[in-house]
């Protein structure tokens, strides 16, 4: 039983079956391929999203998508055998799109840099075009001469399923991923979004009406592309460029003035997808690097405050330090209560560590410099949890450190513990803030991906509001009222001086994910 896929996938399966056959018929190939053309093949960017997110294993749920949807809007009426044939021909091209997309883009890269866009669009280009040539080939080889010369079948085709892949698997990778998707709504829920969407209708409704020669009004067009990409980036262009392929899909499926034109908007709305989702990537690499510069310089001054308190405190914790180590000294040689002893070692232990912690930011906010040492994995984490298990105890919230595996890794072993305790810090605050009764839990565990090791942090307390979220890391950002916001700041530089990461997951309550490079591994070797 554990070999058959479980009811989530098989419903995932058919909803994707049935989105494609949707599509499908809505640009269908007596859509796609005659006179009367729509710009593009929505099915094909959602086969293409599929492989790219499962690989070899959506291969049956493409097969069966491609089957049932050739049944349906067959290409060849009369022919039904050689319609399901031909309706298979694109399904290699989605796979290798999408294995392509997984190998060489994975992530968002592919919408993340002009370099991703350029290579991810010739990848689509030439599928799309080997795609092309074979339903050409067929057509014509079977006398299907009706349908136009093979160059016009080859060009329509290729633009359809090239349009289809660039913009529907941007828009299906967004509204599949919570956290993408948050964001994507925040930055077009605008009244911007509204008019270069009336406008784009606009543009539209006017140009349909002349012959192609007398349409000049197709080139106003770009203007609402342009200012969508200029003022949202990515997000407002993805949003213009479905607003613009829906609208005329819609118009080409309605009896129009000049039907012939639509071959050239084709390939004009192609230009423009290509075009706007260019300088929406543009707008969003400068606002990162906006971004962090601002982050730099906040953590600068973060920094500077940082190595001031440390100063600071550095001397009468030192001065602690010495007291208790007397105290401990004079208790030991009178004999004192054991467990006076014991309290006063602890005293002075923890005086040391602060110490040390001081002096660590200091040094580290100074020159950037770390200790580096072979730290075990499971040590690091149950040091970093021990501290925390009195205080859990007494605020009857449930601290559990799940098996750590075996694995040696190269850090500051204090500055990594700071990292740790303050996560967990921030997660026992989080939960008292929960009712008095609730169920308080706290999980602490850690795994192996890769070259990386990863520790995960969760709590089932309130949460981080999407809002806050994004600047969650940032320098004085703080969801405490008495919070400097400096803490989540520094462990993020620590964890990235260390090659690292560390990242909130999206989720209902909150979960932090640190991932480290990991160097060694106890048992079985490198």
């Amino acid at each position: 039983m554990k070999d058959l896929p479980d009811a989530r996938s098989i419903w995932h399966g058919c909803l994707f079956i049935a989105a494609y056959v949707v599509c499908d018929i809505l640009s269908g190939p007596e859509a796609r391929y005659q006179t009367i053309a729509p710009v593009w093949h929505p099915a094909a960017g959602l086969a293409a999203c599929l492989a790219a997110r499962r690989g070899l294993a959506s291969t049956f749920a493409l097969l069966a998508a491609a089957l049932l949807a050739a049944t349906i809007t067959p290409a060849l009426p009369s022919d039904r055998a050689m319609s399901l044939l031909v309706g298979l021909l694109p399904v290699p091209v989605y796979l290798a799109v999408g294995l392509f997309m997984r190998r060489y883009l994975p992530g968002g890269a592919f919408i993340a840099t002009h370099r991703g866009m350029l290579m991810w669009a010739a990848a689509a280009t030439l599928a799309s075009l080997a795609a092309a040539c074979l339903y050409a080939s067929v057509l014509h080889g079977l006398g299907s001469a009706a349908r136009g010369a093979w160059t016009d079948t080859l060009t329509r085709y290729t633009i359809a399923e090239v349009a289809g892949i660039l913009v529907t698997v941007p828009a299906a990778c967004i509204l599949l991923d919570r956290q993408l998707r948050a964001d994507y709504l925040r930055r077009i829920l605008q009244w911007d979004t509204a008019a270069y969407t009336a406008l784009t209708a606009l543009v539209l409704s006017v140009a349909l009406q002349r012959p192609a020669p007398e349409a000049l009004t197709y080139y106003l067009l770009i203007l609402p592309l342009a200012w969508a990409a200029a003022r949202q980036g990515m997000a407002g262009a993805l949003t213009a460029v479905l607003v613009l392929e829906v609208s005329v899909t819609v118009t080409a499926l309605r009896p129009i003035a000049y039907p012939a034109q639509m071959p050239d908007v084709q390939m004009l709305v192609l230009t423009l997808t290509l075009s706007g989702f260019l300088i929406g990537i543009a707008v969003d690499v400068a606002r990162r690097a906006s971004d962090e510069l601002r982050q730099s310089l906040r953590l600068a001054a973060a920094g500077e405050m940082a190595a001031a308190l440390a100063h600071e405190l550095n001397q009468p914790l030192t001065a602690l330090s010495v007291y208790g180590s007397a105290c401990q000294r004079l208790v030991e040689r009178n004999g004192g209560d054991p467990l006076l002893q014991k309290t006063v070692a602890s005293m002075a232990a923890e005086s040391q560590r602060a110490s040390n912690v001081l002096k660590r930011l200091r040094e580290f906010f100074r020159t950037g410099s770390l200790t580096l040492e072979r730290l075990s994995l499971p040590e690091l984490i149950h040091a970093s949890v021990a501290p925390f298990l009195a205080q859990s105890r007494a605020e009857h919230v449930s601290l559990q450190v799940n098996a750590i595996p075996d694995v040696e890794l190269t850090g500051d072993r204090i500055q990594l513990e700071i990292v740790l305790r303050n996560l967990l810090s921030n997660a026992l605050q989080a939960l008292a803030d929960l009712p008095e009764g609730a169920d308080r839990r706290l999980t602490v565990d850690a795994g192996i991906d890769g070259a990386q090791v990863w520790i995960r942090i969760a709590d089932n307390g309130p949460g981080i509001a999407d809002k806050i979220r994004a600047r969650l890391f940032e320098p004085f950002m703080s969801m405490k009222s008495s919070g400097l916001g400096l803490g989540l700041a520094i462990s993020k530089a620590i964890v990235e001086t260390h090659g690292g990461t560390l990242a909130v997951e999206p989720g209902r309550h909150t979960v932090l994910r640190i991932a480290l490079p990991a160097q060694w591994r106890i048992e079985g070797g490198k």
